[in-house]
């Protein structure tokens, strides 16, 4: 299905597309909707199709820090976080990311995706995304617990390739945390893919209701696509550069990329553009062995410059998350057994529920489906303080000029964000242990409160330390710089800490946290546990923002890499202002939005 080193070295293609995840098979299938137009895909993973190990829900713990499908970059320690070096699993297959996350579509709220236009890309906002993401899916309704799994129909897609639709079970836990949650002030939604996200909200995942499987970009796109004859795909086939040649006015034009295969360096030209749909991490790492780039940097590693372009690798921005775990003490709720993930840690268990899990039984067909989106304030008596802290600490920067002008629009936008009450704390009711329990027991069950920070105020970088393509960029997110976004955590913590125990989730819990635990109580205590403990959902965005250039942009609205004349990039990275939801949603919009601009289907 795939094609061999022959098809592809030394020959030419109209698009060469770096990278076969989420966003590169949208591209693929797209512009090879076209037969005229030759497509190329190099993607430095295996094609690991047809995989059971990507297809069940639940095997994550087989596939990350696996190089078989994991990349396993890792940071430099953190210096506001006690100096850990922290995990940052990256999709490594055809699919991507799609192939090894939690399978959770969900979608931002609109002012996260109007911002976009308010810092500088017109054609780039909330009804554009919701477009685009419904093209991409195939919202399956489902036939049970309607009274938990709601939806809002004008905002599903019906005709897209990606299946999306409910779990054919759920944990039973979602009825008392909604109880609970309303006494606290949160309220239930219908569905956020409205848009409105202030609340209780079921989220759907990318899963089959008939098959029980994930579904993907390389089994939903590419799959069913995959004999077109103007279409390549060649896997284990990592790019190490763009070849480019310089014209007179000072932009560059790409001719093709330089790739290593089967140990060997091979070369594929480039008749019309070539598209980086690397991700966030390994996007602007290219960029910078291809000679585009800081100058500081670029020469450092020993890498000629060709185009100075600073921002590239900068503006790195990541939602951070943990949770609080407890013991479930009720074997049912209002009759309804409730159901966990314990049982995958235990081997003997989990081959049973790999048995049931054809018939649509068994925790193998469990997910997150409930989940929270709320403001500081909902959380937090002192948000008000908290605010009034943050916003001094960034005026007294703006007024020392300390940001760059971009990072003065990002925060300036943020702060009205936060004022305006827009959610950026998240709670997942997460039926599970968030780590594993010091009593091991089959027979028992746990409930997460799992909590994330969505819009950090913390800004990283991403760049290469060498010229060789095969060492991995030095990922530093600089986490906890602005303390804010340790300081919201805290409040996240505690609050969810009063929400287990509020009835009637209280009364199915029981009464000691098993995680953290009881010996962190204060703020400073819990402070001190995030440093140690937090982890990142992998929805890393902006090292390639799509911004004015001299608000720090790489890209322009239409993808074109500034100072080139037929470079793109279309994947995560060119999102400059972190989004509050999980970004699979928006990865496939971005690929489907960036076929039609590359098309010529949008103008502006």
């Amino acid at each position: 299905m795939t094609a061999n080193i022959t098809d592809v070295s030394g020959r030419e293609f109209d698009y060469i597309i770096v990278g076969g995840g989420t966003c590169g098979l949208v591209l693929a299938a797209r512009l090879s909707e076209n037969n005229s137009v030759r497509v190329l895909v190099l993607e430095a993973g295996e094609a690991n199709l047809d995989d059971p190990v990507i297809l069940l829900p639940g095997q994550r713990a087989k596939q990350l820090n696996n190089p078989k499908y994991d990349w396993a970059f890792k940071t430099v320690n953190q210096a506001h976080s006690n100096n850990r070096a922290y995990p940052w699993p990256r999709g490594k297959c055809l699919g991507g990311s799609s192939a090894i996350n939690f399978l959770l579509w969900n979608k931002p709220a609109r002012e996260y995706l109007d911002a976009l236009t308010e810092l500088g890309n017109p054609g780039w906002n909330w009804e554009s995304f919701d477009k685009y993401s419904k093209k991409a899916e195939k919202f399956i309704k489902p036939d049970h617990d309607l009274d938990v799994l709601t939806y809002d129909s004008a905002h599903r897609g019906e005709n897209g390739p990606l299946v999306t639709s409910f779990p054919f079970l759920i944990s039973n836990i979602e009825r008392p945390a909604t109880e609970a949650l309303k006494k606290l002030g949160v309220e239930k939604i219908i569905d956020s893919s409205s848009g409105h996200t202030n609340g209780l909200s079921p989220i759907s995942g990318t899963l089959d209701p008939t098959t029980h499987y994930r579904t993907y970009a390389a089994n939903m796109y590419y799959q069913p696509i995959a004999s077109r004859s103007n279409l390549t795909v060649l896997v284990s086939a990592q790019v190490a550069r763009i070849v480019s040649q310089k014209n007179a006015d000072g932009t560059i034009t790409a001719t093709g990329v330089s790739f290593f295969h089967d140990g060997e360096t091979h070369e594929a030209k480039a008749a019309k553009e070539v598209i980086l749909s690397a991700g966030a991490i390994m996007s602007p790492q290219i960029l910078e062995l291809s000679g585009i780039g800081d100058r500081a940097i670029l020469e450092k590693a020993g890498v000629e410059v060709k185009v100075e372009l600073p921002a590239v690798g900068t503006n790195v921005q990541e939602h951070l998350f943990s949770g609080i775990t407890y013991e479930v003490t009720a074997p049912s709720v209002d009759g309804r057994d409730i159901v966990t993930f314990d049982p995958l840690m235990y081997p003997s268990e989990a081959t049973k529920h790999l048995e049931l899990h054809a018939s649509g039984q068994g925790v193998m067909n469990l997910l997150s489906v409930g989940m929270i989106f709320v403001p500081l304030d909902t959380i937090c008596v002192d948000a008000e303080k908290i605010r009034q802290t943050l916003t001094n600490t960034i005026q007294a920067g703006l007024a020392n000029n300390s940001y760059p002008s971009g990072l003065r629009k990002q925060y300036e936008l943020q702060l009205r964000h936060l004022k305006e009450k827009v959610p950026s704390l998240e709670i997942v009711i997460g039926p599970g242990p968030i780590s594993r329990p010091t009593v091991l027991d089959p027979n028992r069950k746990h409930l997460s409160l799992v909590f994330a920070l969505n819009a950090p105020f913390s800004r990283g970088t991403i760049h290469i330390n060498s010229n060789d393509p095969l060492v991995h960029p030095t990922i530093d997110p600089r986490v906890f710089e602005e303390a804010y976004d340790l300081n919201s955590l805290v409040e996240i913590v505690k609050f969810n800490r009063r929400l287990a125990k509020t009835e009637p989730l209280k009364s199915i819990l029981a009464d000691e946290e098993m995680y953290p635990g009881p010996e962190v109580e204060t703020d400073e205590q819990i402070a001190e546990w995030l440093r140690n403990s937090i982890g990142t959902t992998f929805h890393t965005v902006g090292s390639c923002s799509m911004l004015p250039p001299e608000d720090g942009g790489v890209v322009d609205p239409k993808l074109k890499v500034y100072n080139t004349t037929n470079i793109r990039v279309a994947d995560l990275s060119i999102i400059p202002l972190q989004v509050g939801s999980h970004t699979q949603a928006l990865a496939y919009a971005v690929g489907e939005q960036a076929a039609d601009i590359i098309k010529g289907s949008v103008t502006s």
